[in-house]
Formats: C-alpha cells, structure tokens, sequence
C-alpha cells in the first residue's frame, strides 16, 4: 500500500492516472481515501491525474497525538505535495475535508488551482464534538468479532442496507479478531473541536483561486440562511445544489456530481 513520508508523518494515499491536472481529494470526517467509490477512476478517464488521501488520525494514514486543527491538516496536504513534486493542485473536499481544503487553499495561494467545497456548514458549533462523542458511546467497540458488529450495524440500521456498508467501512479487523474503528476517536473528536470553534465565511473571502460550493438538495448540513450568505461571497456559477442527493452526494448521484465538477476543472485547467 502507498505511504506517503513527508515531514508530517505518513500519509497512505491512492492514485489514478500519472497524465492530465492534479486533483487532490480529501474525504470527511471518519471516512477514508476509499470512500469515494467511483470518483476517483472516473476524473481519471475524464483525463486528470488523481490522489486520494486519508487524513491523519484517519484509515491508514498516522494517528498521532496531536496535530488536528484545520491549519494543521492543510499543512499536511501542503506536505504531502511537496513530496510528490506537485507545484499546484484542483483540491476537492468533502464536509470536513472541504474545511481543510478551504484553509489549504488561503494558506497555500500559490498552490491552489481550484478549490471545490462539497456540502460543508462553514458555521461555529463549540459543542458538537460533544454530539460525535454520544454517538459513538453507542457502539459497544471493540466489537468481538465480525458477526456482533454486523449484528449490530442491521439492529441500528434495520432498512438502510446502504448506511449499514458505510457503518462497517468504518471499521477494521484487529489483531486477535476483533472488529474496532479504522479512524482515531480522540483525533476526530478534536478535528471537530477545533475545526468548528469560529465562523469561517471570512475565510473564503480570501480566497484567490476560483471556487465551486456544493450544497446537497436532501442534507441539511449547510442550512439555507447560510446557503444564501455563502451565495452572496460567490459568483453565480460558484454554487451549485446536487439534486436527489444526500450528504455524500457524490455517492448519491455521481452522475451529477461529475456533471458540475468536471467542466469547472477543464475551464481552470491550463490547455
């Protein structure tokens, strides 16, 4: 499996295509490089070069102690170019990887070709890293083996055979057979802390590349008080609403998805 070493730690990472535009893909919170099903080979036969990253504390990426505020994980997409050689990238980011995508793309300028948000609130919340931690005081971890963690998952999950395969995605054979996350808890619950400690509309005020927001039809994690506000900081085409189509909106309705993603990217990429 490609680890990436940087300065910064170890970086796992997948990669479609050696030809075309960077593209830098960054998954949310919990997820991991995989998560992103289809999308990576399909922006590859749409002619770009693609990497997909775990963040730290997250898959197979490092899970240090300590290193989880948003500039912190922009600085390890900075490094993590600089190991490749790449001198500017298309950063694409989901829900939380959209935050650090956002500051990658204010504190690295230079670096940034593009930079696409898919479905992020950019409003403060001190105290949902409080939420996360109640929810995850519900899964009785470490589970003993794979039969109770899917026992579990159906019980939770009854008529949602999709959420229950993103539940387990989540999860990751131990040594000794048992079944535990494949992400750090503390490091999440901290990403969360720190990330949505302020209001960061004043941050994509500066940003100089140009910029697509993707805001989910059926999620109501960007509210519409907000979607106007992030509206009025755009030009016209820099909002988009992905139709019937959750959160991972790029797992509901791909097709779309790509539909607005791929034409930003070519008209930002140099011939």
């Amino acid at each position: 499996m490609p680890l990436l070493k940087t300065p910064r730690g170890q970086f796992f990472y997948i990669k479609h295509s050696t030809v075309g535009p960077v593209v830098y893909l960054l998954h949310g919170l919990t997820s991991k490089s995989q998560d992103w099903e289809s999308i990576p080979e399909d922006l590859a036969k749409a002619g770009f070069q693609v990497f997909a990253f775990d963040m730290k504390g997250h898959g197979q990426s490092d899970k240090s102690p300590s290193g989880y505020a948003p500039e912190d994980l922009a600085r390890d997409v900075e490094a993590c170019a600089a190991q490749l050689d790449h001198e500017a990238v298309h950063v694409v980011g989901h829900s939380t990887g959209g935050r650090n995508a956002l500051f990658f793309a204010t504190m690295f300028a230079k670096k940034a070709k593009t930079l696409t948000i898919i479905d992020q609130t950019l409003t403060a919340d001190p105290e949902s890293w409080k939420k996360l931690q109640d929810e995850y005081g519900e899964y009785p971890t470490p589970f003993h083996d794979e039969s109770s963690l899917d026992l579990f998952l159906m019980e939770k999950y009854p008529e949602k055979e999709r959420r229950r395969r993103f539940e387990k995605g989540q999860f990751e054979k131990k040594s000794g057979g048992q079944w535990d996350w494949n992400f750090s808890v503390s490091a999440v619950l901290e990403i969360q802390r720190l990330g949505r400690a302020q209001a960061l509309h004043w941050l994509l005020k500066r940003t100089q590349c140009p910029v697509l927001f993707m805001k989910a039809e059926d999620s109501s994690y960007v509210s519409p008080e907000e979607c106007e506000k992030i509206k009025a900081l755009l030009p016209p085409e820099g909002f988009v609403v992905i139709e019937k189509a959750g959160h991972g909106l790029f797992r509901d309705n791909p097709q779309v998805f790509l539909d607005a993603l791929i034409p930003f990217l070519r008209a930002n990429s140099p011939s």
